[in-house]
């Protein structure tokens, strides 16, 4: 009995030893992605794994999940909350659906790169936003650049804004990006990234509003014909999270993540902005035309934006005011 009690107790003792040695399993921080694993915003999201996977000294394992291997980003919107998603990437129009105030940062020229280089604003209006879905147990850490949207044409070298009376243009979708189709007396049609190139060289569509990396990737020389109205429509994507998930995470972890995020947001502005640049290169290069309307023609186009921007503050009478105040106050 004696030989039996000291077995047990080592027994125990070293069942102890072991489980105080071993490592604790890491918790995991699921992130889909829709866009191909060469994209660049995959690469910034292993980018912002490692980061968090050193800060955190392995405790938080993220796992980047592309080519919509797991979720496009729309599903993977829907399943926040339900622990098998607890990060996403989306064109902030895909967040209009959660609560339209958020439509104000696709307003046409409302954001720029000057503004978002800005982190005063840029931090002050990713809290905005944020405030906003928060009540929906979802939170907001940034907005990362996603391009600056001009019009792709197959036929119509598009060189004014009566150009476009009639035509049919591809859009992401969203209530805002809709409506600024329609002011240009053309017809919106919204269908996936993944169609448009075979739609445009059918004639199924005109042309798509889309960005350097749609044109030069997904529609090639179909799209000969390229229009760009300066600071027109600068998109963004939201980077949100499963808020309850992240409340609960240790604070050493939610610094990782808000500081790793932080700091690929500031420096990707400036680098995408040197990208796109080189694609537009490449399909000139290609054969394909570029055009920029001038300063005179630029106001036309923010004349519509005026009349855009005044329906949507009319319906949503606090978010533009907001966003001016935070301007007055980083600016």
């Amino acid at each position: 009995m004696i030989k039996l009690k000291q077995f047990l107790v080592a027994t125990l003792t070293s069942c102890s030893l072991a489980a105080m040695s071993a490592p604790l399993l890491a918790a995991e921080l699921v992130l889909p992605n829709e866009v191909a694993a060469s994209h660049w915003k995959t690469a910034y999201m292993n980018e912002f794994a490692a980061k968090v996977d050193k800060r955190t000294s392995g405790s938080l394992d993220v796992k980047v999940f592309p080519s919509s291997q797991l979720y496009n980003d729309q599903d993977a919107l829907a399943a926040l909350g339900t622990g098998a998603v607890h990060m996403v990437w989306p064109v902030s129009v895909r967040i209009e659906t959660i609560d339209p105030r958020l439509g104000a940062i696709n307003l046409p020229f409302t954001l720029t790169d000057k503004l978002m280089g800005n982190q005063c604003y840029a931090k002050g209006l990713t809290e905005l936003m944020s405030s906003y879905v928060e009540p929906r147990q979802l939170k907001i850490l940034g907005l990362l650049r996603a391009a600056d949207l001009f019009f792709i044409m197959s036929k119509r070298d598009v060189r004014q804004m009566a150009d476009f009376k009639g035509t049919k243009i591809r859009v992401i979708g969203g209530r805002v990006f809709l409506d600024t189709i329609r002011a240009l007396e053309a017809s919106p049609v919204s269908m996936p990234a993944s169609e448009m190139s075979t739609a445009l060289g059918q004639g199924a569509i005109d042309g798509v509003f889309t960005s350097a990396g749609g044109w030069a990737e997904m529609i090639g020389q179909t799209g000969k014909h390229a229009y760009y109205v300066p600071n027109f429509s600068l998109t963004t994507y939201a980077v949100v999270v499963d808020k309850a998930w992240f409340d609960e995470l240790s604070e050493v972890e939610q610094k990782a993540i808000t500081s790793s995020m932080d700091e690929i947001t500031a420096k990707q502005w400036k680098e995408v902005v040197v990208e796109d640049q080189k694609l537009i290169d490449k399909m000139v290069a290609g054969g394909a035309s570029f055009t920029q309307a001038t300063a005179q023609e630029t106001q036309a186009y923010e004349a519509i934006a005026a009349k855009n921007k005044k329906l949507f503050a009319n319906e949503y009478p606090d978010v533009l005011p907001a966003m001016d105040a935070i301007e007055k106050r980083c600016l």
